[in-house]
């Protein structure tokens, strides 16, 4: 008998009477027995790279099979399960779980790397071998289609121009704003109290009472009322926040709401803060609601000279600080979950920064979210700081960059300013002002405009090569610049203290020389090879995104170019950072009739959006001063002013929007073949890195029958609604991104803040019942209620169809 029969023979002896054995002993539990370790058979591909050295994924697998968690592990590469982190430790998988492997590929032509991944004692191998590039795409020169580094050129003759001549006067003028949503309105807030509102008209001459709070305030040197903020949803829930010394010469943080019915009365006062001042100096005062949605409130370090009082170093205090907090609950306010320093038992919660000695205005850049700080100095030093979360500004330690009453002083942990000036010119307190991100003086986009309380010297300011800051004198007015404003379409405005009737608002205009370097027509940017026939120059790359933005109809065709050595960087959320010189192209069609071509440059002073109106003949385009129409198929297509562009490209959407992981990861045809879109361009040596998968979720088009109806859905807002509805942009309270679960939206069974359309028990989307859902009434009218509110008039039905039926077919929020 041979040794293989004999094994067979002594298995069927002795197993019998162990199974008997177990039977007689009522064997394991139901439960017991019904576990299963071991999993189906699974398989990866294998998978070609022409990327040397570079860390390449596998498709998922889905684990199945299984009725209890089980084992896994992988020799010579690293696994991943669900969204955790990619990992080379053994682990335990449950059933259902999306498994990826990812290893890293040889940097010899040839030669192949094999992964080994076991789960429950069932293995596959995931192969990668590096190969000669296959050319779908080969990055070549770009000579000519390259954004130009400042929008003008020339020598400005920049001069100050006043506004609103017919006005009376405004006394002791120390604010001018607008509410989010009403540029047709601008509220001036004077210190002794009083804040009027007046149309946003060159000819306006009346002041119009909004609230009068001088019973409240106490107003004497630098006391007074000091901060308006209008909450970001102002326009639905009416709230205003106020910044004020009370007459027992504290500072007060007070909401108010308004009901419409104006002047306002002081009956809806409720005090958020209520700080203890020393002295009637250096009390700050001002307020600003962040990108973020939380309120920012400026603190000076309590008065006196010389940091008397202790407080400018001293984080137990909320003097000589600037704080971030939450004011979206009924009464008081909470600390953000991320302010740099709530885990510090020795720093207050509020603080988001210290080391301060008077700051006086602080803006918030609306293209790129930083925030510029003036910060009023003793007796040498004037400064401007960048501020971050965290920062220690050096105050008493340093005033401006030098140490202060000392030759020598420990810096180390500080954050010194951007940009200083002395007073040796009889300058002797900043007034912190914006970044202008306006159309009618080119000569200063991008740059910072600030100027001195005494002497109304203006300057304005911009980043160098060298990440230095350049300061150029704009005028000495010989003005009290109080303050600065900004309009919601990014010009600026300067306020003077004391101006008369007619006197009290100014902007920067140029006379000059210097003239715009954005060519007036599409054919001398050097992007199109011909305009005639529609054909790009090398260099320009097409691309698509997986869930078009709907404009009533019309088609896109997408393309970008960067400069020659530069790279696009792949930021954490997915998200897609040009270098500066890139211009983005986006051009639409109607039933093959070009409408307008879209460029958005990325200068050295920031990004800007340039529409070109095609001609009847279709043979080159010109360049929008504002906004306009085409009469197209029986509707008007809508071009968007440059001011526009940035109502949904903010900061927060990394300015360019549609170019990110998840839009992209689709095939392109590129000429030389057909490619994933991510692959190919990171291959072709475009991007910086190949998107992880974790950046990536699945997209689809609102029409694409082979998707679900809750990808195509969710699809669609994030490319419609997640450019304002996303933490950080300008309507941050909803977020529609593709990346947050529907738990998270905060839409799922909320009740509209903006109104309820008339709907009973409305809900932003009410699970299972479209009928309630706000969001899909929006999206079906073409009033004043109409989202997304920009640039359409067309209600896109397909879309409306299919939110209708996943919003009926939702049993509640966590699906």
């Amino acid at each position: 008998m041979s040794n293989r029969m004999w094994n067979r023979v002594e298995l069927k002896v002795f197993v019998f009477p162990i199974i008997l054995l177990l039977v007689a002993c009522g064997g394991a539990s139901s439960s017991e027995s019904e576990q299963d370790t071991t999993p189906d058979a699974f398989a990866f591909a294998p998978v070609e790279t022409a990327a040397l050295s570079s860390l390449i994924e596998s498709e998922a697998i889905v684990v199945s099979g299984i009725t209890a968690a089980t084992n896994i592990s992988i020799e010579n590469g690293e696994y991943q399960v669900g969204s955790a982190a990619y990992t080379a430790t053994s682990g335990q998988v449950t059933n259902g779980q999306l498994v990826r492997v990812r290893v890293t590929a040889a940097d010899n032509v040839g030669e192949t790397v094999t992964a080994r991944l076991t789960i429950g004692g069932v293995g596959a191998d995931f192969s990668v071998t590096t190969v000669e590039s296959s050319a779908i795409l080969e990055r070549v020169a770009n000579a000519s289609c390259l954004a130009p580094e400042q929008v003008f050129s020339g020598d400005p003759e920049l001069r100050l121009k006043a506004v609103f001549n017919n006005l009376p006067a405004l006394s002791r003028l120390v604010g001018l704003y607008q509410a989010p949503g009403g540029s047709g309105r601008w509220y001036a807030m004077q210190q002794s109290g009083e804040i009027y509102w007046f149309n946003n008209d060159a000819s306006a001459s009346q002041l119009n009472e909004f609230i009068d709070l001088n019973s409240l305030v106490r107003h004497d040197g630098e006391r007074g009322l000091l901060g308006l903020a209008f909450h970001p949803d102002f326009e639905a829930n009416g709230q205003f926040f106020v910044s004020y010394t009370d007459n027992s010469g504290d500072s007060v943080v007070s909401r108010f709401i308004s009901d419409g019915n104006l002047p306002l009365d002081l009956s809806s006062e409720s005090v958020v803060l209520t700080l203890s001042q020393p002295a009637g100096n250096h009390n700050g005062g001002h307020i600003a609601f962040g990108p973020d949605g939380y309120l920012y409130i400026g603190f000076g370090d309590g008065g006196g000279a010389n940091d008397q009082y202790g407080n400018g170093q001293n984080t137990n205090s909320l003097h000589g600080t600037l704080l971030r907090i939450d004011i979206n609950q009924d009464t008081g306010y909470s600390i953000p979950q991320d302010n740099p320093f709530i885990e510090n038992t020795n720093v207050r919660d509020e603080i988001y920064a210290y080391g301060l000695r008077n700051p006086w205005r602080f803006s918030f850049d609306t293209q790129t979210g930083e925030l510029w700080l003036g910060d009023v100095g003793q007796n040498q030093y004037e400064e401007i700081n960048i501020v971050s979360a965290g920062d220690n500004l050096g105050w008493p330690i340093m005033e401006g960059n030098h140490c202060f009453q000392s030759q020598t002083c420990d810096q180390s942990g500080l954050t010194l300013p951007k940009i200083e000036y002395n007073h040796s010119d009889g300058d002797c307190s900043v007034t912190g002002g914006y970044v202008y991100r306006g159309q009618q003086t080119e000569a200063l986009f991008g740059d910072y405009l600030f100027g001195d309380f005494c002497t109304g010297r203006l300057w304005h300011s911009r980043l160098q090569s060298d990440d230095s800051y350049s300061l150029e004198q704009i005028a000495l007015t010989g003005m009290s610049i109080s303050s600065f404003a900004q309009a919601q379409n990014g010009e600026v405005y300067l306020l003077n203290y004391f101006g008369d009737a007619g006197e009290a608002v100014y902007r920067v205009v140029d006379d000059g020389a210097s003239g715009s370097e954005i060519p007036a027509q599409l054919s001398q940017v050097g992007c199109f090879d011909s305009t005639s026939e529609k054909t790009m120059r090398s260099g320009v790359v097409p691309y698509q995104v997986q869930s078009q933005l709907w404009s009533d109809g019309a088609d896109k065709t997408r393309f970008f170019a960067i400069p020659d050595g530069e790279l696009i960087d792949v930021v954490e959320d997915g998200d897609f950072e040009f270098p500066v010189g890139t211009i983005m192209i986006k051009n639409f069609v109607y039933q093959n009739q070009y409408l307008e071509t879209r460029l958005f440059m990325r200068h050295a002073s920031g990004w800007g959006g340039y529409s070109y109106k095609w001609r009847d003949d279709q043979t080159d385009a010109d360049l929008l001063e504002s906004g306009d129409t085409v009469v197209v198929g029986g509707h008007q297509h809508i071009i968007p002013s440059r001011g526009q562009c940035f109502e949904c490209h903010t900061s927060a959407t990394a300015i360019t929007l549609g170019p990110e992981a998840s839009q992209l990861n689709n095939e392109q045809n590129y000429g030389g073949g057909i490619g994933n879109q991510l692959t190919t361009l990171f291959e072709a040596g475009y991007l910086s890195a190949q998107p992880a998968a974790e950046q990536i979720h699945p997209m689809a088009e609102i029409s694409d029958d082979t998707a679900s109806l809750a990808v195509r859905a969710r699809s669609y807002l994030h490319a419609n609604c997640s450019g304002c509805h996303r933490p950080g942009s300008t309507a941050p309270q909803i977020d529609f991104r593709i990346s947050s679960s529907l738990a998270d939206l905060n839409a799922c069974d909320v009740e509209p803040a903006n109104g309820d359309l008339g709907i009973t028990d409305a809900r932003i989307i009410a699970p299972g019942d479209a009928n309630r859902s706000v969001l899909l009434a929006r999206m079906s009218v073409t009033d004043d209620n109409r989202m997304p509110p920009l640039a359409t008039q067309q209600v896109d039905q397909t879309a409306v169809n299919v939110l209708q039926q996943w919003i009926n077919q939702l049993t509640g929020c966590n699906e």
